[in-house]
C-alpha cells in the first residue's frame, strides 16, 4: 500500500471506477445509472452549482454546490478506458455517493459526456505535480488545458496516426537538365494551382494550369501576366506551340477537369457519401499519375510559377502578378525519411527527406499535396515518389513534422506504428 498512487489524499484504488465507450473516453448515462439507484429527477442539471478548481498530476478537482447545502470537492481522473471519480466525503472504490453521481448527472446533460479534454496519460511528474507537455490556466472562465508549443504532435492512446499502406512508386521517365527554347511570339508558362484541401471553400486538389505572359526588356523576367489559359477558349494554335506545350496544355485541361473536391451533403445516404469519398479518391490518384507524367516536361519549361488560388472560384481570366511565386519543378525523387530519438521520458518520431543522399526539413507552408520544398530553398519543388507519400506529408505537416510519444505507453500503443514504418520507408533510430 506504501507504494500505491495517491489521488487528491487518497490511494487510487480507493476510487470509484465508471467504463467508457469502447476506445473513447465517453461516459453514457445507462452505464451511470447502472451503478447506483440515485436519481436526480427530471432537471438534473438544476441546482448543481460546479466550478472547476485545479488540474493537477491529471486529476480535475471540482467545487460542487448541492442546494442549501455545504460545498464539496469532486475530484476526477481520466484513466484510458474508465473514469476515476471521488469525493471528500463519501465516494470510495465500492460506492459511489449522492455528490459524485450529482455532479456526473449534470455533466451528462444530453446523455453522454466526452472527457478527452482531460485525458492525459503520463503527463505529470509526480513529484512536482508539473508537466513538461502542457499548460493548464486555470481562471473563472474555467480550465484550459493546452499542448505546449514545442508538443503540438504529442501523441495520446487511440490518437489517430496515418495509415500506412503498400506504397505504389510509379516509374518516373528521366529528366533532361537544360530548358526548352521559349519562343518569342507565343510566351506560354505553368502553373501549380495549390489550396489547402480541409478548408471548405470551393476545394481542389492541386493541378497544373498553363498562362500567357509578357517579358521585361531582359528577356529574363515577368513584366505582366496576360492570362490563363483554359481549354474551351484557348487563343494559341497548336501549332503556334511546341510539341512539350502542346502535350502539357492537354495534362493541365485533363487535370482541371477532375481537380474540384467533392463533399458531402446534408441527407447523404451511406451509399451516396461513400460514392463521393471513391470518386475523390479517385480523381486525387489520377491527378498524381498526371503530375507523374507532366514532370520531365514541366522541368523544361522556362518559366514556371506556383500560386495559393484559396478555392477554384479564384481562378480568373487573369493571374494576380503578386500572387505568382517563381517555382522550378526538380527530376529528383525525394525520399521519405523518419528519425526515432531518445528524449528521456518520451520518444520523438520526426519526419524529414532525401534527396541524393541529402536530408532535408520540410517547410510548412510549401506543401501541394504531391509537392514539397525544403527549408533551405523554398523555390524549387519536388515530387513526391507515390500518393501514399502524400498523406503521410499531410499527417506529418499539421504535427509541424514531428510526433512526441512518452515511454510509458510507447511499447503498448505506438510501437506497432514504427514497425510499419520501418516497413515502407528509412527509420534512423538515434
Amino acid at each position: 500500500m506504501g507504494d500505491e498512487m495517491m489521488l487528491a489524499g487518497k490511494p487510487k484504488s480507493q476510487f470509484y471506477k465508471l467504463p467508457f465507450d469502447k476506445n473513447t473516453r465517453i461516459l453514457r448515462l445507462n452505464v451511470l445509472e447502472s451503478h447506483t439507484e440515485l436519481r436526480a429527477g427530471k432537471r438534473p442539471y438544476y441546482m448543481v452549482e460546479r466550478k472547476p478548481l485545479s488540474f493537477k498530476k491529471g486529476i480535475l478537482t471540482i467545487r460542487v454546490k448541492l442546494e442549501n447545502e455545504p460545498p464539496v470537492k469532486i475530484y476526477l481522473k481520466v484513466e484510458y478506458d474508465h473514469l476515476l471519480v471521488s469525493c471528500n466525503i463519501d465516494t470510495d472504490e465500492n460506492y459511489l455517493g449522492r455528490y459524485a453521481y450529482r455532479t456526473l448527472r449534470a455533466m451528462l446533460w444530453n446523455e453522454f459526456h466526452d472527457f478527452q479534454q482531460y485525458y492525459w496519460p503520463e503527463c505529470f511528474n509526480e513529484a512536482t505535480g508539473r508537466s513538461r507537455y502542457l499548460e493548464v490556466i486555470c481562471d473563472r472562465y474555467g480550465i484550459d488545458i493546452r499542448l505546449k508549443k514545442e508538443f503540438q504532435g504529442f501523441f495520446r492512446p487511440d490518437d489517430y496516426f496515418v495509415h500506412i499502406s503498400q506504397r505504389k512508386v510509379l516509374e518516373r521517365k528521366y529528366v533532361n537538365d537544360g530548358l526548352a527554347t521559349l519562343s518569342q511570339e507565343y510566351l506560354i508558362g505553368y502553373c501549380l494551382a495549390n489550396t489547402d484541401p480541409v478548408r471548405f471553400h470551393s476545394n481542389h486538389y492541386p493541378f497544373l494550369i498553363p498562362y500567357s505572359f509578357s517579358l521585361n526588356a531582359d528577356n529574363k523576367t515577368v513584366k505582366s501576366f496576360t492570362g490563363f489559359l483554359f481549354e474551351e477558349d484557348d487563343s494559341f494554335e497548336q501549332s503556334e506551340l511546341s510539341e512539350n506545350q502542346n502535350e502539357l496544355n492537354s495534362i493541365c485541361y485533363e487535370m482541371k477537369k477532375i481537380a474540384r473536391i467533392q463533399f458531402r451533403e446534408y441527407g447523404d445516404s451511406d451509399e451516396r457519401s461513400d460514392e463521393i469519398d471513391d470518386l475523390n479518391f479517385s480523381n486525387k490518384r489520377k491527378i498524381f499519375e498526371l503530375f507523374n507524367k507532366a514532370l520531365p516536361m514541366l522541368s523544361m519549361e522556362p518559366f514556371t510559377h506556383y500560386l495559393f488560388t484559396y478555392g477554384l472560384r479564384n481562378i480568373q481570366k487573369r493571374p494576380m502578378k503578386k500572387d505568382m511565386q517563381v517555382a522550378r519543378f526538380s527530376g529528383d525523387v525525394p525520399s521519405l525519411n523518419f528519425l526515432l530519438s531518445d528524449k528521456g521520458d518520451y520518444y520523438e518520431l520526426k519526419l524529414r527527406f532525401k534527396v541524393k543522399g541529402k536530408i532535408f526539413l520540410f517547410c510548412e507552408d510549401r506543401i501541394a499535396m504531391f509537392f514539397i520544398c525544403s527549408f533551405s530553398n523554398l523555390t524549387v519543388w519536388y515530387l513526391l515518389e507515390c500518393e501514399t507519400d502524400s498523406r503521410v506529408v499531410q499527417f506529418f505537416s499539421r504535427k509541424n513534422f514531428k510526433i512526441q510519444i512518452p515511454k510509458g505507453y510507447y511499447k503498448e500503443h505506438f510501437e506497432a506504428y514504427i514497425d510499419e514504418i520501418n516497413k515502407q520507408y528509412e527509420l534512423e533510430i538515434k
